[in-house]
């Protein structure tokens, strides 16, 4: 059963995540990075969902794919890449996404994919769960799906996939203002995609203003955490 709302995803991305957003930027830098190293040219490549202007000498061919259409896709790579698009996905069904990908990649090809670990928005997640708890008397899902790595590590192996090295790269952006942060996550492409949202009631907002002001007096500041996984696998 699919826990999200794909719908909406795409529909906010489309209406407001800007291409080239930080976020965006530096997971793909640091695919750049892992491709640097690795001494391979890749003749024919696939990138999941979008390209973002991806540029890289190594990389001859590019194709772009969304990953639920990948089986339709009549050519095999020497690379496939993925700067999280496969976020909600691999929270769906982890093991169908990787058998896909498995499927498409030539012999001796690469793997390599970014990912948002739990690591992630833990500061904003404690936050909304108190203000939760005080305007519904429990609390939601609102941030994520987050994966963490021993889980992908074992996922990859159990689906034939060698060879995993992953690396880690840990971002804190300090916001002044609820308005900016709201702002920034609509340019990243972060919203709540759950399926099981709350109703919207007018008192959570007065919440969230109040206590995100207070805080902001207080530290002068709200910290978001991400963590960013980058692993290159191989078939």
């Amino acid at each position: 059963m699919n826990k999200f709302n794909l719908k909406k995803k795409e529909y906010r991305i489309k209406a407001y995540q800007k291409r080239n957003n930080f976020l965006s930027h530096t997971g793909q830098n640091l695919i750049k990075n892992k491709i640097k190293f690795i001494n391979k040219n890749f003749n024919r490549s696939l990138f999941i969902d979008d390209i973002n202007d991806f540029k890289s000498k190594k990389l001859n061919i590019i194709d772009t794919c969304k990953l639920d259409n990948i089986s339709k896709n009549n050519n095999n790579y020497d690379g496939i890449f993925s700067n999280f698009n496969t976020q909600i996905a691999f929270a769906n069904d982890f093991d169908k996404c990787l058998k896909s990908i498995y499927k498409k990649l030539k012999n001796n090809g690469l793997f390599c994919f970014n990912v948002l670990t739990p690591n992630s928005m833990k500061t904003i997640s404690k936050i909304f769960i108190e203000i939760d708890q005080s305007i519904y008397d429990g609390a939601f899902n609102r941030f994520g799906p987050f994966h963490d790595i021993p889980t992908v590590i074992e996922k990859l192996n159990n689906n034939k996939f060698e060879e995993i090295v992953v690396g880690t790269e840990f971002i804190e952006i300090n916001y002044k203002s609820l308005d900016k942060l709201r702002r920034d996550f609509k340019e990243f492409g972060i919203s709540n995609y759950f399926n099981n949202i709350p109703k919207f009631k007018k008192d959570f907002l007065i919440k969230t203003y109040s206590v995100f002001s207070k805080i902001i007096d207080k530290y002068n500041y709200i910290p978001v955490e991400y963590e960013i996984a980058t692993f290159t696998s191989w078939k």
